[in-house]
């Protein structure tokens, strides 16, 4: 009875309330920005690494791009991190170090700015663009979906860190647009454009494709490209020596970033009493849990029933539980279906709410869980049980559907 009193009056009040918590975790993000900017002013921020190789590039040592001792070099001119012993490796293909080259003819903090600028401009352009093409966010406040964008703890610690993250989200939205409006080619060449991460981006194209197959038409030949570009600026070993700088950098980063701090499966494998994280019984069970969550979404959006935005998410969703390597800010592709779980909190179409929406939602917002996990107890593994619950629901919807519920 009190459980249903309860329910009752966040019903009659919830757009209030949502208000009111989306503000206190839009505050508690403002206030992690305000207390690591020292941190920023002297480098501590992965923008960094972008800054590192556009230098590089600038200064015709292109060659030197994987080599940690030049970047380390590099980075000691601009970069004042008394605890950082080694340098903050570039582990991102050749051709997205030409994008930042033109940030290097700004001092380090100036440059910083002006990406975080720009990174907030694509936001707004992101949001912006969902709400004029989906009809459930155009219900939606432009207050709420502000709130939304600023409380949002990945995105925050995207902007933060001056990650490509938000750039990611941006060719995402065009390309789930454009797959909305049978622009199947021009979506594949937007997420190809987003080969700066290929451990998301394939995974997503592959499930996208299953359904649309015309988007490889668009895929392949920017795919190329970018490959041209590469070996343009490192000759033809350049790709295969990035290749092997990050397998080889991944056993360094695996003790800095090992598999407490991945919200995927082979994080949340790996870290199962008993387990080695590198025995070969782990990786065994990686690999096999890996394949039938992906094939069982691969299966739920090749039935082509479902809407866009709805396969687009569960893509999302699957893409970040079998990828190898993730951390909190790449949850930031999950941004569009976040917005959409708001919609149904804050719409005015007057359906009910379920009690695991709102609990679902609460957890994707409450940053205090995010700084807790990652920072208290160094176990943001945990968040995949999050993410598996989200999937569960996607994949038992009854099809069709319309907009993740």
């Amino acid at each position: 009875m009190v459980c249903k009193i309860c329910m009752t009056a966040f019903v009659q009040n919830r757009k209030f309330l949502v208000a009111a918590f989306l503000t206190a975790m839009a505050f508690c993000n403002l206030a992690l920005l305000f207390r690591v900017m020292p941190l920023l002013r002297n480098g501590y921020q992965d923008f960094t690494i972008y800054y590192t190789a556009a230098r590089l590039l600038r200064n015709g040592q292109a060659s030197a791009l994987y080599n940690l001792t030049a970047q380390y070099q590099t980075q000691l001119t601009f970069a004042h991190v008394p605890i950082r012993q080694g340098p903050l490796p570039y582990n991102h293909p050749p051709f997205e170090a030409l994008l930042f080259v033109p940030f290097t003819l700004l001092e380090y903090w100036p440059a910083y700015l002006l990406w975080t600028a720009i990174n907030l401009l694509m936001l707004v352009v992101s949001v912006t663009l969902l709400r004029r093409h989906f009809r459930p966010l155009a219900a939606v406040p432009p207050i709420f979906l502000g709130l939304g964008a600023i409380a949002f703890f990945p995105l925050a610690m995207g902007i933060i860190q001056g990650q490509d993250v938000i750039l990611l989200l941006l060719l995402f939205v065009l390309a789930v647009i454009c797959l909305d409006r049978g622009n199947d080619a021009t979506a594949g060449a937007l997420l190809a454009s987003g080969l700066f991460r290929p451990q998301l981006v394939i995974a997503l194209v592959v499930l996208v494709a299953i359904r649309r197959w015309r988007v490889l038409i668009g895929f392949a030949p920017v795919t190329f490209v970018l490959a041209g570009i590469s070996v343009a600026i490192m000759g033809w070993r350049g790709p295969i020596d990035y290749a092997r700088f990050v397998l080889r950098l991944e056993g360094t980063e695996a003790r800095a970033f090992g598999p407490e701090a991945v919200p995927n499966l082979r994080g949340l494998i790996a870290s199962l009493p008993g387990l080695s994280a590198s025995g070969r019984w782990t990786a065994l069970l990686i690999f096999v849990s890996s394949m039938v969550v992906f094939f069982v979404a691969l299966r739920r959006i090749r039935n082509g029933r479902d809407s866009i935005i709805f396969s687009s998410s569960l893509a999302a969703v699957t893409t970040i539980l079998v990828s190898f390597h993730a951390l909190v800010y790449d949850l930031t592709l999950l941004f569009p279906m976040v917005l959409f779980l708001l919609s149904r909190m804050v719409g005015v179409d007057g359906r009910k709410v379920g009690v695991r929406t709102i609990l679902l939602l609460f957890l994707f917002f409450l940053t205090p869980l995010y700084v807790f996990l990652l920072t208290v107890v160094d176990r943001f593994v945990w968040f995949s049980l999050i993410l598996l619950w989200l999937y569960v629901r996607l994949v038992l919807t009854p099809a069709p559907a319309e907009v993740p519920a």
